[in-house]
């Protein structure tokens, strides 16, 4: 089975992750931003996006890795939990950003990218977002982090983006994160999952 989480920074991602890791029924393995498990364009972008480079060239190599997933993907039998995507993500920054001719192309591969068994967006609300961002260690954090507290009109603007693409295209469920991440709010996901909570499947 594959599980697909989305939303920007600050949403969650990692914790419901790593919530659904300990509290789902199987072996689950993550993925995050690249649907392989290596991808040394992906890691190349990455690297020079927290250096804070070009937005524009940056996105333009983020394109390249996507095509680089999307000709070497291979679906597989394991259970694989995608943490993000690049398409998604990059159609809402660059959206927004307006760069030209780059959303063009990026919309031209959504049909071809692979759907998942069940797609999710996670928000929270802007008060959350900022007690979330307080408490990253100052080694984890980008230039992009500080969207949300230094840009927020063009962070909401780009959050509404990523919901529209996600749910149109990946039929995406949007739950909300604000407040405290637990094992209880993890059952808003298992509403969607019949089945995989770990201790229904021992009952």
């Amino acid at each position: 089975m594959h599980i697909h989480f989305e939303g920007l920074d600050l949403a969650g991602k990692s914790t419901v992750c790593r919530l659904f890791r300990e509290h789902a029924r199987g072996q689950w393995q993550v993925r995050r931003n690249a649907l392989l498990p290596d991808n040394p364009v992906y890691e190349l972008a990455d690297r020079l996006r927290k250096e804070g480079r070009g937005e524009e060239s940056v996105g333009w190599l983020y394109y390249a890795a996507l095509l680089l997933d999307l000709e070497q993907y291979q679906p597989t039998a394991d259970d694989l939990i995608q943490d993000s995507t690049i398409l998604l993500r990059s159609l809402a920054f660059h959206t927004v950003r307006g760069t030209a001719g780059l959303v063009d192309r990026l919309e031209r591969l959504l049909d071809r990218h692979p759907r998942f068994d069940r797609s999710f967006v996670l928000v929270a609300d802007h008060q959350t977002r900022l007690e979330r961002l307080a408490k990253r260690r100052p080694h984890n954090l980008g230039p992009e982090d500080f969207l949300v507290r230094d840009q927020p009109e063009r962070f909401y603007a780009m959050e509404r983006r990523l919901i529209d693409y996600a749910t149109r295209h990946f039929g995406a469920v949007v739950l909300d994160t604000s407040g405290e991440l637990d094992a209880a709010w993890l059952e808003q996901v298992f509403r969607h999952l019949p089945g995989l909570r770990r201790d229904q499947a021992s009952a």
